[in-house]
């Protein structure tokens, strides 16, 4: 292990990221190494250890994160697309409503049309047999007048038939 690992390794522990008592292994440790500093080989094994270890377990916290950071790309651009879609179809639904406004809108006036032509109709013959009912009673009242006018001229005639009968004897 080189000097810079080394002190790599302390830095990293003295910010609060000891995996299990690497700092305490090291910690006689002087930035230069040697045989006097206090450690053995197999404390020098041991850190070796522990140094792919914790490089291992920064290996897979970088991993970790990694996936994370694609699992929320992922997810951010999943509600990107979902809001598309929503966009898109409150877009189609205005549309919709909008068309379906329009087709009823139409409906109700060709409807309505329709009512005053039939209403205009029915006035109209309304008025015509209106019209033809007035004409009728007219004619009917003239045709009174004509049959007692005729049924007195009967009476007369008959009068007089039955004079001159009476005088003829």
């Amino acid at each position: 292990m080189s000097n810079t690992d080394l002190r790599a390794t302390n830095q990293f522990n003295q910010t609060g990221f000891s995996t299990g008592g690497l700092g305490n292994r090291f910690n006689n440790v002087s930035p230069r190494g040697g045989v006097g500093s206090g450690f053995d080989t197999q404390s020098l094994m041991q850190g070796s250890d522990n140094t792919a270890h914790l490089k291992g377990k920064l290996s897979n916290l970088n991993e970790s994160i990694r996936q994370l950071q694609e699992q929320l790309n992922t997810h951010k651009k999943e509600v990107q697309i979902l809001r598309s879609e929503k966009e898109t179809l409150e877009s189609v639904l205005t549309m919709k409503c909008q068309d379906t406004r329009k087709a009823l809108t139409n409906e109700l006036h060709r409807v309505e049309e329709e009512i005053k032509r039939h209403y205009s109709n029915q006035h109209a013959e309304s008025q015509r047999l209106q019209q033809q009912l007035t004409s009728l009673k007219t004619d009917k009242t003239a045709l009174e007048k004509d049959i007692i006018r005729m049924q007195k001229r009967i009476e007369e005639l008959e009068l007089q038939i039955g004079h001159d009968d009476h005088d003829d004897r």
